[in-house]
Parts: C-alpha cells; sequence; structure tokens
C-alpha cells in the first residue's frame, strides 16, 4: 500500500514538473517557453482482413527539422493583428521583429507616447521540443522624446519628467498583453504541420 501513495507521488510530481517546463516564464527581460511536441502519428496499411492496425511503438518526439521549417512558417504566416520584419533562419532558430501600433486608450494622454511596441521573436528547435523566447520589447513614440524603451526598465527611457509612472505602466502592461498573443500565434502554428502552404512572401 506504500508503494502504491509513492509511485502515485512520484508520478504526480513528474506530471507537475512537464506541466511547469512548457509555461511561460518572464524574467530577465525576456518571456520564454519550452514546449514538447511528438511526432505526427503516421497511418499504417490496413491488415489483410481490413482492420486498421494498433501501432504499439513508443510515441517519438517530433524531428528537430520539422520543428524549425514550423518556425520558419511563423515567421512568414501574415496576420493583421502585428507586422514581422527581418525575418532569418540560421542553424536551428528562425527569428523576426514584431511590431505592433501602439495608440493611448485615453482622449489627451499626459504624454505624445503614440507609437509603437516592438519585441524580437526567436524560436529554436531540437528533438522533441522548441523553444520560443521573445525580447527586447521596448515602447517606440513618433516623437521620440518621449519613447519609454525597454519596458521592462522602471525608469522609461525619456525619463519620468516626461512620461508619467501610471502611463509608463500602461503602456508596459499593454506590452507585455502584447506579447502573449505573439506566444499564442507561435504556439498555434507550431501545431501545424510545416507543409502548409502560408500567405506570405518568400524571406
Amino acid at each position: 500500500m506504500k508503494l502504491k501513495s509513492i509511485i502515485c507521488s512520484v508520478a504526480i510530481s513528474l506530471i507537475i514538473g512537464n506541466v511547469s517546463a512548457q509555461e511561460t516564464k518572464t524574467d530577465e527581460n525576456k518571456i520564454q517557453g519550452v514546449v514538447a511536441l511528438l511526432a505526427d502519428p503516421v497511418a499504417l496499411p490496413p491488415n489483410e482482413d481490413g482492420s486498421v492496425p494498433v501501432d504499439t511503438s513508443a510515441p517519438k518526439g517530433m524531428a528537430a527539422s520539422e520543428l524549425l521549417k514550423r518556425g520558419v512558417n511563423f515567421v512568414k504566416t501574415e496576420t493583421k493583428k502585428y507586422t514581422k520584419k527581418n525575418g532569418v533562419t540560421a542553424g536551428s532558430k528562425a527569428e523576426c521583429v514584431v511590431e505592433f501600433p501602439y495608440k493611448p486608450k485615453e482622449l489627451n494622454p499626459a504624454a505624445d507616447v503614440q507609437g509603437t511596441i516592438t519585441m524580437h521573436v526567436c524560436i529554436e528547435a531540437k528533438e522533441g521540443k522548441y523553444r520560443y523566447t521573445i525580447s527586447k520589447i521596448s515602447h517606440n513614440a513618433k516623437n521620440g522624446d518621449y519613447s519609454g524603451g525597454d519596458v521592462f526598465n522602471e525608469v522609461p527611457k525619456c525619463g519620468s519628467m516626461k512620461l508619467p509612472s501610471d502611463l509608463w505602466k500602461r503602456i508596459k502592461s499593454e506590452a507585455l498583453k502584447h506579447s502573449a498573443i505573439v506566444v499564442t500565434d507561435i504556439k498555434e502554428i507550431m501545431q501545424l504541420s510545416s507543409t502548409l502552404p502560408v500567405n506570405s512572401d518568400e524571406w
């Protein structure tokens, strides 16, 4: 009975550990997560009697080459939510810069902060898993005198006299919401086969 309890405890610990490894982490001025993916199932030829065979082999992790192609597809795929620039692939990485338009919600903001939120996105592929990293999240005002810069900084680049702390907090909050949208899109596209066409020009 004790042995069963110990086995159950270990199994639960492993499950919790596996789930936490796939959660998004925000630290060191970046948002990062690791997601494990199994290889797509292979259709087996039917048995002589017409029945469908059961694949009893152990599941395999998805090939790094397929994961990289899916990462490239993320970079290539166009969306109305934001724009992607500077798409590159090198080794086992696919990278780009994502840009969201930023416009304050209030009618008369305390500072001229309208502009963009930009972030660097990197997808790295390994056998059976990929890692996404969103870094260099920055607020850039059209009027450069009011650019907040790195959203992880306590004080904006232009200084708190030009960009009051309450407005800077709202900008930071909006930037992190945008990064969450990108993470969702990455996870959705990484679930799709690399053979599916994408709506973009070559890069």
